[in-house]
Parts: structure tokens; C-alpha cells; sequence
């Protein structure tokens, strides 16, 4: 068992659902993430303490679902689905619509309201960066062909005389000869520097994103924090067997730049999957502006946890 003090959290092992003091305690409010069902016990305790007193009302159960861009989202979100037990379960969809639920901001503006202040972890990073080059951070799955991207925005670099240092998160699959190539300071005949990171925090992460040119990010939490950054970004969408993956990654890139011009849309999609530096690169400028007003128009439709919130206070006003 561990504890978050300061932000009022209490983490228990899974176990512990089933534990007389848990169940004994159920929440007012019960959220199921990442498709875990909840333990049965759980479940019968839920049903047990609005059986009790017929003035108890029964805990508003949401079933928290994945991010997606894929319009049938709008039509689910908040969906009731009365259970046999007598409970209703809601199904929430995070997403980038009004008739969605937003994406989870947590402490970002905190995080990054200072961007002059390195985190610690970052120090010896940042002071090996050349003064005005364009930074990029990388967090991306194995598959990730990051030999042949590194290549090519290297000569995209060169041709249009920028330096670039890039952040390499954990354990990236990147090969010994492009890990020597790229070691070194900037040459004439490399405008790219890697630099390996430590294991760092993920306030200090969130900061890294916000000051990078561009973020190679993967999975769902880094997509979401490469959104709050309002930077271009490359997202390495986990891959699945019957390639669900892509039909969720060509929603988002058809929602992502449709407020864009056609040729910002034509490079972008190019270059989130893993087109050639070369031909996105002159348009980094008109893509951070885009990236910027995705960003407003994610603050606009409200954060996640705030409209998680805003359902539960409309649910218990209405029972």
C-alpha cells in the first residue's frame, strides 16, 4: 500500500477491492478504467449499500473508455447501461469534441507556467544544446524506424543551415553506428546532436515537451501531454494485430488538421507517418501555429477530469 499525502490519493493494491474495509467504504462515486472490470465483491457492496436505506442513492458508476477520434465516440459518450443488479453504469469517451469528454490536463499549466526554469534532471541535458537549434524529444515504441528519421532530419537541417539536438527518453530503438553518428557536437556535416536522457519525472517530462520544436511521443498519456504543449508531434500509436490501431490514427489526423490548409494537412499526415523530414520541415512554422490552436481549441471544450465533474454534479442534482 502507498500513499499520495499531498494530493489526497491513496493507492492499494487490486486485492484490496476485496477487503472488508474497502467494501465497507464504497465511493459516491465509482470510476472503471482501461477496461477493468470491477471485482465482483465490489460490485455486490455497490448494489448492498443503496439496498439498505431506501433515501441512500446508488453510486454513479462510470466506466472511463479509451481516447479516440472516431466519430461514433459523440453518440456513446454517457451512455447509461442499466445492470442487472439494478445499477446504471455510464460510459465515458475522452475526446476532442463538445459531445465528448475531454483529455485529462492534471497539473500541466503548473508544470510548465516557467519555462526559463530547467528541471534538475534536465540540467546537464540542456547545457550541451547549441544555442539556437531546434529541439526535439523522443518517447516511442520499438517498431519506431528512428534510424531512418533521424537521417532525414538531418539533411532537412542541413539544407536549411539549422542545429538540432535531440532528447532521447529511455530505452529507444536507435542502432550503435546512428548513436555514434549523431554523439558528437554539431559538425558541418551534422547538423543533429542525440542526447540520453535519465529516467526523469513526469512534471519534468510535461516540461520538456513544452520547450521542444517538435515531440516524437507514443501510447495515449505523452499524445495527450504533446497536445497541452501546443507543439508539432509525431504520435507512435500502439499497434495492434488486426490494425484497429490505424483506423483510430487516421480518425484523429482527419479531426487533427481539418481547421489546417491542404498542404499543412498533406505534410502532416505525411509526417505522422514517418515521411521525410525533408518535406515537413519548411512548414514546422505553420504547424506550431496550427499545433497552438489545437491546444486552444482543447482548453475550450474543457479538460477531462473537470467534465468527469460536471456530469457528477448533473447526476446528483437530477436524482
Amino acid at each position: 500500500m502507498s500513499h499520495g499525502a499531498s494530493l489526497g490519493i491513496e493507492v492499494l493494491p487490486w486485492s484490496a477491492a476485496e477487503s472488508p474495509t474497502v467494501l465497507a467504504s464504497v465511493g459516491d462515486v465509482v470510476i472503471e478504467a482501461f477496461a477493468c472490470h470491477l471485482p465482483q465483491p465490489y460490485i455486490e457492496a455497490m448494489v448492498q449499500k443503496t439496498s439498505q436505506k431506501a433515501s441512500t442513492k446508488q453510486p454513479i458508476w462510470i466506466n472511463l473508455e479509451y481516447l479516440t477520434a472516431e466519430a461514433w465516440a459523440d453518440n456513446m459518450h454517457l451512455m447509461p447501461s442499466p445492470q442487472n443488479n439494478g445499477l446504471n453504469k455510464y460510459f465515458y469517451f475522452p475526446g476532442f469534441t463538445p459531445k465528448t469528454g475531454g483529455v485529462l490536463l492534471g497539473d500541466w499549466d503548473e508544470v510548465t507556467s516557467n519555462s526559463l526554469k530547467i528541471p534538475q534532471s534536465l540540467s546537464l541535458a540542456f547545457e550541451s544544446c547549441h544555442p539556437t537549434s531546434k529541439k526535439v524529444s523522443v518517447f516511442n515504441y520499438k517498431q519506431a524506424p528512428l534510424d531512418t528519421w533521424l537521417d532525414s532530419v538531418n539533411q532537412a537541417a542541413l539544407a536549411h543551415d539549422d542545429k538540432v539536438d535531440v532528447f532521447l527518453c529511455a530505452d529507444q530503438n536507435v542502432s550503435a553506428a546512428t548513436l555514434k553518428k549523431f554523439a558528437s557536437t554539431h559538425s558541418n556535416d551534422s547538423a543533429v546532436q542525440l542526447i540520453q536522457l535519465p529516467f526523469i519525472p513526469q512534471e519534468d517530462y510535461d516540461y520538456l515537451l513544452s520547450i521542444c520544436d517538435i515531440n516524437l511521443v507514443r501510447g495515449e498519456d505523452s499524445f495527450v501531454r504533446a497536445q497541452w504543449a501546443g507543439k508539432p508531434f509525431i504520435w507512435d500509436i500502439y499497434p495492434q494485430s488486426n490494425l484497429a490501431h490505424e483506423v483510430k490514427l487516421n480518425a484523429f489526423l482527419e479531426r487533427y488538421f481539418e481547421p489546417s490548409t491542404a498542404e499543412l494537412r498533406s505534410t502532416g499526415v505525411a509526417a505522422m507517418k514517418w515521411g521525410s523530414a525533408s518535406d515537413w520541415w519548411p512548414h514546422l512554422s505553420a504547424w506550431t501555429k496550427h499545433s497552438e490552436g489545437w491546444r486552444q481549441n482543447l482548453m475550450g471544450l474543457g479538460h477531462l477530469e473537470g467534465k468527469i465533474l460536471d456530469f457528477v454534479k448533473s447526476q446528483e442534482i437530477s436524482r
